[in-house]
């Protein structure tokens, strides 16, 4: 339960594999997954305004380090905490509970469980545990990620809805919507977009037909050439501590 996929990102580094039958194209140095195995990334959102320390458990084993909200976990991402590896925990087909507790202090004991939840993988495939809100309201989504490239020269999306207090919201690249009415712990359609060659634009987060931006991020780091990413909005609209605020972030899949 403690294994980790990694797949380290070297820019102009490709490495060439046969998993599960087929070619496919992976950057970098990185684990296949065996056939009797799959995948999971949580992406911890849930935003107590204190922002404890907490631990990810998979059927009672402490399988993370200590974490704080906003942070997709194993990996980080781009406006999140941690690093930008794709890397995804290796666990078990099948059902598994997982749960998020803050442990007593310099143990892996839980002290306090704040959510938990089962899960049902399949082998060989890759999911996303998303984990949203507070207290008893706390909510999750369980997504399969696709791992099937993009062409080159192109990028590929999902846009994910975290954000308890808005009902439905439109992402944006600039002045174009790539996104529309993606409803609160839903996820849309993959999308693809071209790579950038120019200026990096803002990426917004409006309410469904609004005008007004929630939330922003913008980096050239999310339009990288044959990536796979998952955005998602997160946080409380009309809030401005650090903690709970509205964030767009990203992190990649592949």
């Amino acid at each position: 339960m403690k294994s980790i996929i990694r797949i380290f990102l070297a820019l102009g580094v490709i490495a060439f594999a046969i998993s599960c039958g087929k070619n496919e194209i992976n950057y970098g140095d990185f684990t296949v997954l065996k056939d009797d195995q799959a995948m999971l990334k949580v992406n911890y959102n849930i935003a107590y305004s204190a922002d404890p320390n907490v631990q990810i458990n998979i059927n009672g084993q402490r399988v993370s380090t200590l974490i704080k909200t906003r942070y997709p976990y194993p990996g980080g991402g781009y406006g999140t905490l941690g690093d930008s590896r794709p890397d995804y925990l290796v666990i078990n087909p099948g059902t598994s509970e997982v749960s998020i507790s803050i442990p007593k202090k310099g143990t892996s004991i839980d002290s306090v469980v704040l959510y938990k939840t089962s899960v049902s993988a399949e082998a060989g495939k890759a999911y996303t545990l998303h984990l949203t809100d507070t207290a008893t309201n706390t909510k999750s989504l369980f997504a399969f990620d696709n791992f099937a490239l993009p062409d080159s020269g192109m990028v590929k999306y999902k846009f994910v809805n975290l954000m308890p207090n808005v009902p439905a919201v439109d992402l944006y690249y600039g002045t174009t919507l790539v996104c529309s009415n993606v409803g609160y712990l839903k996820e849309s359609e993959y999308f693809i977009r071209p790579v950038l060659t120019g200026t990096a634009l803002a990426w917004t987060v409006r309410a469904t037909g609004g005008t007004t931006a929630i939330a922003t991020y913008t980096s050239a780091s999310t339009m990288l050439n044959r990536r796979i990413y998952t955005a998602f909005a997160t946080g409380y609209t009309g809030r401005t501590d650090a903690v709970r605020k509205p964030y767009l972030g990203f992190f990649l899949t592949r």
